[in-house]
């Protein structure tokens, strides 16, 4: 599959005192040996450069803390585009906000979800359930999740009544996002395989 080229979409890091653009190495290690990556790093909340965007067969937000106006214009991009999104953590949330037109003030503080290890439960109807049957144990690092009686699409898992995953899968668009971190873990790869196989679909349907 070297002919797919997925872009990583970069976050905000502060190392002494200036603010670098960074992407976690381990975002890329499912991707290796599989297909063409790059890492995006040119964007800002008055201008995304669709000059990258356009290369990019699908697109993976990972994790961070600060959600910008900038993630949803790349979402709009990529629904309009037939691109396919893999959400990790921030980029579950966004994905989740993006269904309300919500903002980043909508999301609720949560406890005993950050630094843990915990079982989520998978609906049946989740595609997620094809991977892993109904249960499997997670990583989690994140203190805030999205509210339950705001997000329109599918909610895929929970645990302790906080979304764990979410998707909206149609014949035009293709977004999953996992509120646990997948790249650190030894046992995801399926996801990732999943995600590349519609990127693949949904490019040579659109050639």
């Amino acid at each position: 599959m070297d002919n797919i080229i997925i872009g990583v979409i970069s976050r905000d890091e502060n190392i002494n005192d200036n603010i670098y653009k960074a992407i976690g190495k381990n975002n890329f290690k499912y991707l290796e040996n599989k297909c063409s990556y790059i890492g995006i790093v040119n964007m800002d909340d008055d201008k995304i450069d669709l000059n990258i965007l356009n290369i990019c067969d699908g697109i993976i937000i990972p994790g961070g803390d600060n959600i910008y106006n900038y993630h949803f214009k790349i979402l709009d991009y990529c629904i309009e585009n037939n691109i396919p999104v893999l959400g990790i953590c921030m980029g579950c949330q966004i994905i989740g906000l993006y269904s309300f037109s919500g903002s980043e003030e909508d999301l609720i503080k949560i406890d005993g979800h950050y630094m843990s290890n915990h079982y989520i439960d998978i609906n049946e109807n989740s595609i997620l359930y094809n991977m892993f049957s109904d249960k499997i144990i997670v990583n989690s690092r994140h203190k805030y999740a999205l509210p339950n009686d705001k997000v329109k699409y599918k909610v895929g898992s929970k645990c302790d009544k906080v979304i764990e995953s979410i998707e909206y899968i149609d014949d035009n668009c293709f977004l999953l996002g996992v509120e646990w971190h997948p790249e650190d873990m030894d046992n995801m790869e399926c996801i990732y395989n999943y995600f590349l196989k519609e990127v693949l679909k949904r490019k040579f349907n659109k050639d």
